[in-house]
């Protein structure tokens, strides 16, 4: 009969490798990511309060600079507005066929978000200095005699960019308020 070979005996002291093993710390990356995730999905998914319940033609000031933008109903009495809401649409849906006539407001809900179309409310016989606005919410009035002033004609009860007659600079026609702009330079 045969007996099986005896393995050699370790060296005095000597300790065997330490093997290791990888897998908790996949496994712990794993759930470290998934509740990540879900705690991001909470946050965007939650209705946030940024933006009072909207509706189209509440009156807002809106002021601040492009990247933070303060947002405020108020009333449509006087002159404490500059901009009439037309439309609530989702994030990524257009204002009108010329976006550009339109300011737009995002509020902080998230994925459940929403963009509101503004239309800019000018003064009749006013002029306004639109390079000074072009990064900021309010469009400033200036003296019409300032170099790069426009004056605006407001033409209330019609859409018509023709009424603004041949030679505008500029006619912006808002069907949502029945009005249209005519933006000339100042004689």
């Amino acid at each position: 009969m045969t007996t099986p070979p005896i393995p050699p005996a370790a060296a005095p002291g000597a300790v065997p490798p330490h093997r290791t093993s990888r897998v908790g710390l996949v496994v712990a990356s794993v759930l470290g990511g998934l509740l990540l995730t879900m705690l991001s999905a909470v946050f965007f998914l939650l209705p946030g309060d940024s933006t009072p319940d909207t509706a189209v033609g509440d009156c807002v000031k809106l002021t601040g600079v492009e990247i933070d933008l303060k947002y405020e109903k108020v009333s449509c009495d006087g002159r404490l507005h500059n901009y009439t809401v037309s439309k609530v649409l989702g994030l990524l849906d257009e204002c009108g066929d010329d976006p550009d006539a339109y300011a737009t407001y995002n509020n902080d809900k998230g994925f459940n978000g929403e963009q509101l179309c503004l239309i800019p409310v000018f003064s009749d016989g006013e002029c306004y200095d639109f390079m000074l606005s072009s990064h900021t919410a309010e469009n400033p009035v200036v003296d019409c005699g300032a170099t790069l002033a426009i004056k605006v004609r407001v033409l209330a009860n019609t859409a018509d960019e023709a009424a603004c007659g041949a030679d505008p600079v500029k006619a912006l026609a808002y069907r949502e308020i029945k009005t249209t702009y005519c933006f000339d330079l100042p004689s």
